[in-house]
């Protein structure tokens, strides 16, 4: 005769505390400046300084695809094509 006891695990409560406290604590530091306030500011120095540059040329800086590259066709960024399977 083969018994077995069925033993029931209830999962410990729910405790929202430890985010709470995560979350409180980042608050309380409050706005935090990332890696990207730094590319951002490196881009424009670039910018102002071929700014500088084109002017003192005598031209002035280029800023779209178009200006830079006269006459180029950019490529369909999407192809549409039948569902798989199926026929046209």
């Amino acid at each position: 005769m083969h018994s077995s006891m069925a033993c029931t695990i209830t999962p410990p409560a729910f405790r929202a505390g430890v985010f709470e406290d995560m979350e409180g604590e980042d608050n309380r530091r409050g706005f935090e400046r990332d890696e990207t306030d730094t590319f951002q500011q490196l881009v424009r120095h670039l910018v102002a300084d071929g700014d500088r540059r084109a002017a003192r040329a005598g031209h002035r800086a280029r800023r779209t695809l178009a200006e830079m590259i006269p006459g180029y066709v950019s490529p369909p960024l999407l192809t549409l094509a039948a569902p798989a399977g199926r026929a046209r």
